[in-house]
């Protein structure tokens, strides 16, 4: 008798797991989420292709987007994937110096010939030139424009970086950059604002020109605005390697709320999507501050820094300067902080925030039409089932090899089982309850039956 109460103690427990765990999961219904969108498809596939707005980070509960399901028109859910964007089409950047030759203008607004030298051969042009004598201008001459050989490199020069020589801080210009073949027709390609400022203890530098079009044998450098003795020591070009085309999307944030421990000013996206790039923007001109940018980790729960310095808007006679983007590690996260240490307190700052939307694949299972539904709280306590029993990961590898892939849209949100959705349920679930009673009570049988087990033995 013993011996059968021990066993039935060891099986039932074990028996009720294995059901518990074999037992089928509810089939998510349209109607167990909170919001829905059309999916509007222009043409016939075996699997569709849709790139994820904001919107739908914004509607769901999962900052991973598991609670997100496509139906079809009979109102079943089809098989999807929900694709991360990748960081292969991330381009690196490498900046090489490229030779440079001043021009100097005397009185008569003339450049002087004897000290530059043409040379032409085909299609090709070659030029000489007395560095020494150049880099030494008479009374009468002024330094009006450089010209730069990017002829060293085969790739095109996507943008100049300027280094100049020793000079006082307190100076904004205009930069214009102009491109040829022949040194005798120039197109413009680039202009910039440069600038080398200090405000309230602040360092401004703005040295970059970017270019529209670097595939110019030569480029010219020409300016207006700058001090008399302004001078390049150095130009640096900037070549881009990699496959080019990261998408990314932005969006202006403003503070939506104060943190009462720090000071700081909260920004929210309203979701969590994929982002990897920041621009503190401040609105009001000739403004400088300094501080933090945080961002909340949504795995980790705690607000952790983007990055530190200062910021500014500055404008003189016409020309503008304004902070440039800050990259940040790629991560989920739907709020942000500016904690000002330094500059005006009250002064108006904004957040525009550059982030990269997921995509979805879904495959063209059933009639349409097809709708993406979003935001379930109640599929973290079912271990979102979307994910688990549609989201198969051989759906990728499908695509990769299916030429049948059509991109779709979204249409505008709609209402399914509404926001009450978005809040997790304090339902009971009876069956867990027991399971975990079971496995107590036969725990309990079993120590009980060996400590007597141990008495009678000792008494024995």
């Amino acid at each position: 008798m013993k011996r059968t109460l021990l066993a039935t103690a060891v099986i039932w427990p074990l028996a009720a797991s294995t059901q518990f765990v074999d037992a089928p999961v509810d089939v998510p219904q349209p109607s167990d989420y909170a919001w829905g969108f059309p999916i509007e498809i222009s043409g016939s596939a075996s699997i569709y292709s849709l790139e994820l707005p904001l919107e739908v980070n914004q509607s769901v509960t999962d900052a991973a987007l598991r609670d997100v399901g496509v139906f079809n028109g009979d109102g079943r859910p089809v098989s999807r994937l929900i694709e991360q964007a990748s960081d292969d089409g991330k381009q690196q950047e490498h900046v090489s110096p490229l030779p440079a030759l001043p021009l100097l203008e005397s009185a008569d607004r003339r450049t002087d010939p004897n000290r530059l030298t043409l040379q032409r051969q085909g299609d090709s042009t070659q030029f000489t030139f007395d560095l020494e004598e150049l880099l030494a201008p008479g009374d009468n001459e002024r330094l009006v424009a450089y010209i730069v050989d990017t002829r060293q490199r085969e790739e095109p020069v996507s943008a100049i970086d300027l280094v100049w020589g020793q000079v006082s801080p307190g100076f904004m210009g205009r930069v214009n950059i102009d491109g040829g073949n022949d040194l005798q027709e120039w197109r413009n390609t680039g202009s910039a604002v440069v600038a080398y400022l200090r405000e309230d203890q602040a360092s401004i530098e703005q040295r970059r020109i970017v270019l529209r079009r670097g595939d110019f044998d030569f480029l010219r450098i020409r300016w207006e605005g700058l001090p008399e003795n302004w001078h390049l020591s150095q130009v640096m070009g900037v070549y881009l390697e990699g496959a080019a085309g990261v998408n990314r999307k932005f969006v202006t944030l403003e503070s939506s709320e104060t943190d009462k421990e720090d000071g700081g000013r909260i920004f929210s996206l309203g979701g969590a999507p994929l982002v990897d790039q920041l621009r503190v923007v401040l609105p009001e001109p000739n403004t400088v501050i300094s501080g933090h940018v945080m961002y909340f980790s949504e795995r980790l729960d705690r607000w952790l820094e983007a990055g530190h310095g200062s910021w500014h808007h500055i404008i003189r006679n016409d020309n503008a300067v304004m902070s440039a983007s800050i990259n940040i590690d790629r991560t989920r996260t739907s709020r942000f902080k500016i904690i000002v240490t330094s500059g005006p307190a009250d002064v108006d700052v904004q957040l525009e925030v550059g982030w990269r939307p997921d995509k979805l694949l879904f495959l063209a299972q059933g009639p349409p039409p097809y709708t993406l539904a979003a935001g379930n709280a109640d599929d973290a306590r079912r271990e979102f089932p979307q994910q688990r029993i549609y989201g198969a990961r051989s759906l990728a590898e499908l695509a990769a090899r299916n030429g049948g892939v059509a991109e779709v849209s979204l249409g505008e949100r709609y209402e399914l089982g509404g926001p009450e959705r978005l809040v997790t349920s304090l339902q009971i679930n009876w069956q867990t309850v027991l399971l975990w009673l079971g496995l107590v009570l036969g725990v309990v049988f079993v120590g009980f039956m060996a400590m007597k087990t141990i008495r009678e033995l000792k008494t024995q």
